[in-house]
């Protein structure tokens, strides 16, 4: 055997499948908390400034748009 020095012990693999649980756990909750928000707070989020803007974005034209 080529790996003769490393001993995979029971307990290892139980911390590695508990922190791929954790982790999985979080990214789910995130994932339904973004899908089930309003869609009035997605839009409101979808326009904040990134990080570095200098000026924040111009308000949304209030006049609805001419339908043909």
């Amino acid at each position: 055997m080529a790996f003769k020095r490393v001993v995979f012990e029971e307990w290892v693999l139980i911390i590695v499948v508990c922190s791929f649980g954790v982790v999985a756990g979080i990214f789910l909750i995130g994932t339904i908390r973004a899908l089930l928000l309003p869609k009035d707070q997605r839009d409101h989020m979808a326009n904040l400034p990134l990080e570095g803007d200098a000026s924040p974005p111009p308000p949304p034209d209030p006049t609805p748009p001419n339908k043909l």
